[in-house]
């Protein structure tokens, strides 16, 4: 065993040999069955140029060779900085046949989960404060910007040390009990907000969690050391992938921002965006996540629906409550508790039900209890129905994504394989949180639209909550694709 390297548990190490998974063969024995089996076939395209299997086996044999020569011998670490090209692959091949250790990889997958969750907590601190100390809008909203790339790091970590840590047969429950963790703060959140911003003032609700992160840090850093990182990530994910994650950022900057600018100037800004945003994307998440391609690709799809279509209407639905039915802030609030406790009752019935059923079956189920919840809140625009039916629309719609949201990411855990849960899920979550920026956003446009043509605000909070009902809808049509396989123990 080398140093430094934290063992397998016993029982997982037993589990993967008894399944098949751990066979004790070299990875250099694999490929030789792999690259004899399969000669003549292509195995690489880079550009122009086109390597056959024989083709890398001989290519990676010399310069395995040249590497001995030049004093590299088994168990030698080597880091490996180069961009995707075929030679990376070969000297990834050439560097197993001697026994050495290419290292590669990104983030959690790479470094472990602890390395990870220093800079999380930080970037979300200082996103708090530049909130809090913010003088207009513009400075609020790139607090909030921080705010959600530290969250997003905050939540992948969570999601990566579940996928590396627990067998599938206990993830669902474990990510209901993630679910939980929402209780307490809805029930006191709202009701501490409310009077935090009418006594002591709105900044302070963003200094007031600053405390709570110091205490996360000293509970949760010992216990990440147990989450093992992967020596050898994918090599597609690498520095290469901040260029393109800045451009997205201000692509997606630039469009949210026109959105909710009722000027003709405004559509160049979105254009704009939209050109430099897309095509970054595409380099960002798997092939075919646009089209929904059925497997892996269909998760971001998914995931980027269903927040798209919760976040339209929950973004204003306190709006609705307060400004158009006329409740007070704090009567309002008691909707978001309700919600916040059947999402955590909702992820409590679909974990007992993820290793029997289809994925795609339980993710249908919460779809479809997400949408009759968000028609039930959105006929409550109109006055003469009952208040209350919004509070118990939002109760069902929160029960329908306690069932789909855990759903969604488990079934791209599932197809994960060793070492690149993080990266798989990161994707994810990316496609996730593009989705909260769209529906709030295009929410926040009809709003914005209503209000400069002189409509009713009750009209353009209708037309976000339209915008939501639709995503929702095409995600029904489209959940089906993502993998559904059932639990392997």
């Amino acid at each position: 065993m080398l140093n430094g390297v934290v063992k397998f548990p016993p029982d997982y190490a037993r589990r993967y040999r008894e399944r098949g998974y751990w066979l004790d063969k070299s990875l250099a024995t694999e490929f030789a069955a792999v690259f004899a089996r399969y000669a003549d076939r292509v195995a690489l395209i880079d550009g122009e140029r086109r390597y056959s299997y024989a083709d890398v086996d001989r290519q990676s044999d010399n310069l395995a060779l040249n590497l001995i020569a030049l004093g590299f011998k088994p168990l030698d670490r080597v880091v490996l900085q180069l961009p995707n090209v075929a030679e990376f692959v070969i000297l990834y091949f050439a560097l197993q046949k001697i026994g050495a250790i290419p290292i590669a990889g990104r983030a959690v997958d790479r470094v472990g989960a602890r390395a990870v969750l220093v800079p999380s907590l930080a970037t979300f601190a200082v996103g708090l404060l530049v909130s809090a100390t913010a003088q207009a809008m513009p400075v609020v909203l790139v607090g909030q910007f921080l705010q959600g790339a530290g969250g997003g790091g905050l939540y992948a970590l969570s999601l990566g040390a579940i996928a590396k840590t627990y067998p599938d047969r206990l993830r669902p429950r474990v990510m209901a009990l993630l679910a939980s963790m929402w209780i307490l703060p809805g029930l006191i959140g709202p009701p501490i907000g409310a009077l935090v911003a009418t006594t002591v003032g709105w900044r302070w609700a963003f200094v007031a969690p600053i405390p709570a992160l110091m205490v996360a840090w000293i509970l949760i850093s010992p216990a990440l050391d147990l989450v093992p990182a992967s020596a050898d990530g994918p090599p597609e994910h690498d520095v290469g992938t901040i260029s393109p994650a800045l451009r997205l950022m201000l692509g997606a900057g630039l469009v949210f921002g026109s959105l909710t600018i009722v000027e003709p100037w405004a559509l160049v800004g979105i254009v704009v965006g939209l050109l430099i945003g897309v095509p970054a994307l595409l380099r960002l998440v798997p092939p075919g996540t646009v089209r929904a391609r059925p497997g892996p690709p269909a998760v971001g799809a998914c995931a980027f629906l269903l927040s798209a279509g919760f976040l339209a209407m929950d973004a204003f639905l306190t709006l609705m409550l307060t400004r158009v039915r006329g409740l007070s802030l704090g009567v309002a609030g008691v909707v978001i508790t309700g919600a916040t406790l059947t999402w955590a009752a909702g992820s409590l019935w679909q974990s007992g039900r993820a290793e029997r059923w289809p994925l795609s079956r339980l993710a249908l189920i919460g779809v479809s209890l997400t949408m009759t919840g968000e028609v039930a809140v959105a006929v409550t625009l109109i006055s003469s129905v009952p208040v209350v039916i919004a509070y118990l629309g939002w109760a069902v719609a929160g029960a329908g994504m306690g069932i789909a949201f855990p759903t969604v990411q488990l079934s791209m855990m599932r197809v994960a394989g060793p070492g690149e849960e993080s990266s798989l899920l990161s994707g994810v979550l990316l496609m996730d949180m593009l989705g909260v920026a769209t529906g709030a956003g295009l929410g926040g446009a009809a709003i914005a639209i209503a209000a400069a043509t002189g409509s009713p605000l009750r009209a353009g909070i209708a037309g976000a909550f339209a915008i939501g009902l639709c995503s929702l809808l095409v995600l029904a049509g489209l959940v089906r694709r993502i993998p559904s396989g059932r639990s392997p123990g």
